[in-house]
C-alpha cells in the first residue's frame, strides 16, 4: 500500500495578490470577480494567515508525490480569518498556511501546518469566481494533505542535476513549466539529493524542466545557476548546437529542434503511469553581458572561435 506523502503547499515567487496577476494584460483584469470568505482550521478562526488559490483547469495540489504547486494568487486573512480577494474568472482551489505578518511571504518552513480547503472528507473543494461579481462562500474548512485522496493519475519525471563541472548538485530544484514562454512554473520540485538526483510526480501532460539554485526572490539574477533539460552549453556560447528532438521522451513538436546551446528545452511527455527517467539538467552560471560581450568582442579580434560545445545529453527512458 502506497504511503501518502504530505507535500509542501507552495506559495514562492508571490508576494501579493496584486503581484500574482502583473502577467495578466489589463483588459483581463477588468473582468476580475471577489472571493470572501472566512477560514477556519480545527474548528477555530485561521486569523493573519497567507491563502493561496489554484486554477482546477490545471488540476488539484498534488496531494500524494515530491511536487509543489505554485498558485495563481495569494493573499493573507485578517485578524478575524476574513479574506478578500481578486482573482479572474473561473473555478479555483484553495489551500492556507499560518505565519507571523512580519515573517513575509514564502514556502513553508519548518514546522508550519498548511492545509486545503475541503468539501467534505478527502475531496478539495471547488470555488467559483464570476465576472465582476462578489461571490461570499462564508465559512471555510481547512483540512491537512494526508487527510485528501491521492492523485489516482500521474507521471514520474527522475533525472540528475550537475553544476558546469559536471559533478552532483544538492539541493537543486527542478521546475516543471507547460511552456517555456510562461512567467512561473507549474510544478516545483523537492531539493535533489546529495548525488544530483531528484523525482518529481506530477498529472500527466507535456512539461519543459528548468533546474534552478532556488525559486526565492524572483528570477535568477547574474551569478546565479540555471538549466533546461535538453540545453547542453551555457548561454552565450556560440557554435551549433547538436539535434536534441529525437531524444525519447521529446515531445513530437520537439523533434528536429536546434539551438539547445541557446536555451531552448525540450518538452516531457508521459502517458499515466510512465517512469519518465534521464531527465539529466546540467546547470550554468547566468554570465555578465557586458563581461561576455567583451568575450565575444576579444574572440572575433583573435579569430579564436571559442570553445566546443560540450556531447549530447543522455537520452531519457519511458518505463511503463
Amino acid at each position: 500500500m502506497k504511503k501518502k506523502m504530505a507535500i509542501v503547499l507552495s506559495f514562492l515567487l508571490l508576494l501579493s495578490s496584486a503581484s500574482s496577476w502583473a502577467d495578466v494584460p489589463g483588459f483581463m483584469k477588468e473582468q476580475m470577480g471577489t472571493l470572501k470568505g472566512t477560514a477556519y482550521v480545527k474548528d477555530k478562526i485561521y486569523a493573519n494567515a497567507i491563502v493561496a488559490f489554484f486554477d482546477k483547469t490545471n488540476g488539484p495540489p498534488p496531494i500524494v508525490g515530491s511536487a509543489r504547486r505554485v498558485p495563481e494568487a495569494v493573499d493573507r486573512s485578517n485578524a478575524k480569518g476574513e479574506f478578500s480577494v481578486k482573482l479572474l474568472p473561473g473555478s479555483y482551489y484553495m489551500g492556507v498556511m499560518f505565519r507571523e505578518p512580519s515573517k513575509g511571504m514564502g514556502p513553508p518552513r519548518e514546522g508550519e501546518e498548511y492545509f486545503f480547503i475541503e468539501a467534505g472528507p478527502g475531496l478539495l473543494r471547488a470555488f467559483t469566481v464570476e465576472t465582476k461579481k462578489t461571490t461570499d462562500v462564508g465559512r471555510v474548512n481547512g483540512s491537512p494533505p494526508a487527510a485528501f485522496k491521492e492523485l489516482k493519475s500521474f507521471i514520474t519525471i527522475r533525472g540528475k542535476i550537475t553544476g558546469e563541472d559536471g559533478k552532483p548538485l544538492a539541493g537543486a530544484l527542478v521546475t516543471l513549466k507547460t511552456s517555456m514562454d510562461s512567467p512561473r512554473p507549474r510544478y516545483i520540485s523537492g531539493g535533489s539529493a546529495t548525488d544530483g538526483t531528484f523525482s518529481i510526480k506530477v498529472p500527466p501532460g507535456k512539461y519543459y524542466a528548468v533546474g534552478r539554485e532556488s525559486v526565492q526572490g524572483g528570477k535568477p539574477g547574474i551569478g546565479s545557476s540555471i538549466g533546461s533539460y535538453g540545453k547542453t552549453a551555457p548561454l552565450g556560447d556560440s557554435g551549433t548546437p547538436p539535434n536534441v528532438g529525437s531524444q525519447t521522451g521529446a515531445s513530437p513538436a520537439a523533434r528536429g529542434l536546434q539551438g539547445a546551446g541557446e536555451g531552448q528545452a525540450i518538452a516531457i511527455e508521459g502517458k499515466d503511469g510512465d517512469v519518465i527517467e534521464n531527465v539529466n539538467i546540467q546547470m550554468f552560471k547566468i554570465p555578465n553581458p557586458v563581461e561576455t560581450r567583451a568575450k565575444f568582442e576579444a574572440e572575433a579580434n583573435s579569430g579564436d572561435p571559442g570553445q566546443p560545445l560540450p556531447s549530447k545529453q543522455p537520452e531519457p527512458a519511458i518505463k511503463e
